[in-house]
């Protein structure tokens, strides 16, 4: 796999995307590569350093988001690691929605959530109690589920 490292006008939009989406871009330095499947991952500018394209490397950095578009569909770990910062920043975050004990059962069964939030279609985060769930696309009165199956439970709360 060989991961596409990011200029400063391609994080730039990547920026520009997560601000215009949840209202919020973490603030840490980091180093961004995609790979051919647009996934996006970050690494530590240390770690950039070593050159990646001498180095057969299978995987690199966290995985923090898919790009679609002009969209940024975050992974469970980038929804956690946005939201952390913004709290630490006393920042508000945009597009978080709160689910009940029950909505979240549903949601780590794999269903698709029936909620009303507006006509505009969007990316939200999920949360319950405070704790970070993912981030799933909202779409004509619908939560559309997102959550790998290797995260699905019945067993949850």
């Amino acid at each position: 796999m060989q991961n596409k490292i990011l200029n400063k006008k391609e994080i730039k939009k990547i920026k520009e995307a997560l601000i215009c989406q949840f209202g919020y871009f973490w603030e840490e330095d980091y180093v961004y590569l995609l790979n051919e499947n647009d996934r996006l991952f970050i690494i530590n500018k240390d770690l950039a350093k070593i050159e990646l394209q001498k180095v057969h490397i299978d995987r690199i950095g966290l995985y923090v988001a898919e790009v679609k578009k002009e969209q940024l569909r975050l992974s469970k770990e980038g929804s956690l690691l946005l939201v952390t910062e913004a709290r630490k920043k006393k920042k508000k975050i945009r597009n978080i929605i709160d689910l009940t004990k029950e909505e979240v059962k549903s949601y780590f069964q794999g269903n698709d959530l029936e909620k009303d939030l507006g006509t505009e279609s969007k990316f939200m985060l999920l949360q319950y109690q405070k704790n970070v769930l993912g981030c799933a696309k909202y779409k004509e009165g619908k939560i559309i589920n997102f959550l790998p199956k290797i995260h699905r439970g019945e067993v949850i709360l």
